[in-house]
């Protein structure tokens, strides 16, 4: 956990930004005294990741991933399918991390970037026994590994934590970086980023799980944590791009299709949500490694990148595959790459987190070196796996709108199979 006075908070890009028109009310909500950085999980030291897993488990011990799933499926018909979708999130995850911090106050909640893990989930290290712990076994599906092994919940009935991968003993093909960094370049409104993201990323890791993580008391499994908290990334990168139109920016309807504003409350509280949508601000006083990276912070992550080992982004080599692609590709789906742009790296997801780097090994004291993408599958990119309407419909989002954005993602997935793409990541 890094902690940094409030002057580093200024390279967050979440403060003072010039320009920034700030809703009334908002300049009443005081700046952070301190800023606690997420990273990405595979980034943590050992130490890290069994501080944060201690703290889970005492969580867990004090019936609070009860709580907080029981907590979730109450409000769940109103924070999904509508514009409270991303700042609810943010509101929640904050809590979550706040009770881990009772316990161990050098405790953030990391992010799993599953983007990267897209081609095969189910290999990813994040599932695997000495972490977040695999699939279900047994009649119930029970999780038996992990950090969560032989979990027991008493709400909403009493059951095993259970998990049942969505083809058997793998999980179908998730939503890229690729897809992800068209959805952060071609998004221009809140309103577009939220379906993009809610309806694509959010829902495939989701039902690629299954069991627990297939109902609304989904929090109670520990990968809906790192999961929110990734989606929160995507919002706060998205968000810092433009930071002076999109911090405040909220449109679109809530749950009874009615016009929203940021003086709404967020669903369950009387917090409006004009206070969660700065960070650095308020109770949000946290930012992101990849935040802190591309505002050029001197700390010890950029230490360690500059050294070449961990984390690097944007990742130069990917970045020139995409560049090669055909111009009216890159017109459709990547805007900022066009005629050889780079972009702003925070719209930019194609990173150097390979599907294999270890995790929580203390990485950065070596250099990990990506082994290069498997020829054989150039060309062959797969489509992400579709939503059944169940989902979509407890979701309380529009079967024909998802429809639509899962058809533009296999279009996207098509364009780049044409031109004879070869992902970084599929190896």
């Amino acid at each position: 956990l890094f902690k940094i006075a409030f002057g580093l908070a200024l390279l967050c890009g979440q403060s003072t930004t010039s320009g920034l028109a700030v809703p009334a009310g908002a300049e009443s909500v005081p700046v952070c005294k301190q800023i606690d950085v997420r990273k990405e999980v595979r980034s943590l030291t050992a130490a890290e990741w069994q501080a944060y897993a201690n703290a889970v488990a005492a969580a867990y011990n004090d019936k609070w991933i009860d709580w907080f799933g029981f907590y979730h499926n109450k409000v769940a018909d109103m924070v999904h399918g509508s514009s409270q979708f991303l700042v609810f999130h943010r509101h929640f995850i904050n809590s979550y991390e706040g009770i881990l911090q009772r316990y161990n106050p050098a405790v953030t909640v990391p992010y799993w970037n599953m983007m990267v893990d897209f081609q095969n989930p189910a290999n990813s290290p994040v599932l695997g026994s000495k972490y977040l712990g695999g699939n279900g076994a047994g009649a119930q599906g029970c999780v038996t590994s992990g950090i969560s092994s032989a979990w027991k919940f008493v709400y909403p009935n009493s059951h095993c934590l259970s998990r049942s991968y969505n083809n058997g003993t793998t999980i179908n093909s998730w939503y890229s970086p690729e897809y992800v960094t068209s959805v952060m370049q071609r998004s221009k409104t809140y309103a577009e980023f939220r379906a993009g993201i809610e309806n694509s990323v959010h829902g495939a890791v989701h039902l690629g799980l299954n069991g627990e993580m297939s109902t609304m008391h989904s929090p109670m499994d520990p990968v809906f944590f790192l999961h929110h908290v990734n989606i929160d990334r995507l919002y706060s990168q998205w968000q810092a791009v433009k930071p002076s139109t999109r911090t405040y920016m909220y449109d679109g309807v809530d749950s009874q299709n009615a016009p929203v504003t940021v003086n709404d409350p967020i669903v369950g509280t009387s917090t409006p949500v004009y206070s969660v949508m700065r960070l650095g601000y308020g109770n949000m006083c946290y930012t992101y490694d990849t935040i802190k990276a591309a505002k050029g912070d001197v700390g010890d992550l950029v230490k360690r990148q500059q050294q070449g080992k961990c984390i690097r982004r944007p990742s130069p080599a990917a970045q020139q595959i995409i560049n090669q692609l055909p111009p009216k590709v890159l017109v459709k789906y990547y805007p900022s790459f066009v005629n050889g742009g780079a972009g702003h790296p925070l719209e930019n997801e194609l990173v150097t987190t390979s599907p294999l780097q270890p995790m929580a090994a203390d990485s950065c004291a070596k250099d990990f070196k990506a082994p290069p993408p498997n020829e054989k599958m150039r060309g062959k990119m797969p489509y992400p796996d579709a939503l059944p309407d169940s989902w979509i419909k407890m979701q309380g989002s529009s079967v024909a709108d998802v429809r639509a954005l899962e058809k533009a993602a296999y279009d996207m997935v098509d364009a780049l199979n044409m031109a004879n793409y070869l992902s970084p990541y599929m190896v």
